[in-house]
């Protein structure tokens, strides 16, 4: 286990350097989690809050807490949107606020969305509760604060029955300085983080339908990463979705949604952890409350993604 602690601090070390994305098995739940683009497409005002605590059982294992909302303005091909994100890895405590802006056009049976992001991420990394062998080390000693702007871009296609997005979460990277106290922003293609999703929905009859789609994130530095997920739309107007996501060399994903009066949707998943990892934890849970003020609902409004 001692091992794989280092490795975690070893990863929160790198933040400053690289472009880092945390993970979410419920995506399909809030868009805008992965696409800026995503802001005011489901033309409510929607919010969401989400809870996660990865590889239970492993200390110092990351959690992640998430409120977003995003709603279409009385012009209705502008959208505009909010995401806070709190994050806790071993030491290391990561603070994000970005806002989202998407423009909107009429394109074929559906819409095309371009969407930015601005915002800053805090990091507050806490080095005294490092444990040594040996006492009084000053390299693990004292706290540290480092405060790192980005922004990041996104389009998105989505009609009745399917979607297709694109989308670069930061465009900056960050390195340490000589001085140590502060970070040097640089922006390089190799260290981008492109997240390409997609998914289309089958009719069966109004309580049944399925949604095969998929995440693939590609990063220059480590192995191609895709999940396939198919969920299982029961009942009318979808009241209930069972689905299963496959993350490659990640994990096995079970999840639940369940509709609960025009406004309230609650989901549910459960990660079993595959791999060497998988020995020190018991898996990952996830949890996501949306709520949505629905005033109109248009034929081309994405209730299904």
């Amino acid at each position: 286990m001692r091992y794989i602690l280092m490795i975690i601090f070893l990863g929160i070390a790198l933040v400053g350097k690289t472009q880092y994305f945390p993970v979410y098995s419920q995506y399909m739940l809030n868009g805008l989690a992965i696409n800026p683009a995503y802001a005011g497409s489901r033309d409510v005002l929607s919010s969401s809050i989400m809870y996660r605590s990865q590889w239970m059982g492993l200390e110092g294992a990351p959690s992640t807490g998430t409120f977003s909302a995003h709603t279409p303005l009385k012009n209705r091909k502008i959208g505009i949107g909010a995401q806070l994100i709190n994050e806790k890895i071993g030491i290391t405590n990561n603070f994000s606020l970005f806002g989202n802006y998407a423009y909107r056009i009429n394109l074929g049976q559906g819409r095309l969305s371009f969407g930015m992001k601005f915002g800053t991420e805090i990091l507050s990394s806490d080095y005294s509760k490092v444990s040594t062998k040996t006492s009084g080390d000053i390299v693990f000693a004292g706290k540290e604060n480092v405060i790192l702007p980005n922004f990041g871009f996104g389009t998105y296609y989505f009609s009745e029955n399917y979607f297709l997005g694109l989308s670069i979460p930061a465009f900056l990277s960050y390195k340490a300085v000589k001085s140590g106290t502060k970070n040097q922003a640089y922006n390089e293609i190799k260290n981008y983080n492109y997240l390409i999703s997609g998914g289309y929905l089958i009719w069966v009859n109004s309580n049944l339908k399925f949604k095969p789609s998929t995440l693939i994130k590609y990063y220059s530095y480590t192995p191609l990463q895709f999940d396939l997920n198919l969920n299982a739309i029961l009942m009318k107007d979808g009241m209930l979705w069972l689905g299963f996501s496959y993350r490659n060399h990640d994990a096995f994903v079970t999840m639940a949604e369940i509709q609960m009066g025009t406004k309230w949707r609650l989901g549910v998943s459960y990660d079993y952890s595959l791999g060497e990892v998988s020995n020190y934890n018991s898996g990952s849970l996830e949890v996501m409350l949306r709520m949505e003020l629905i005033t109109v609902v248009k034929t081309i409004n994405p209730r299904y993604f």
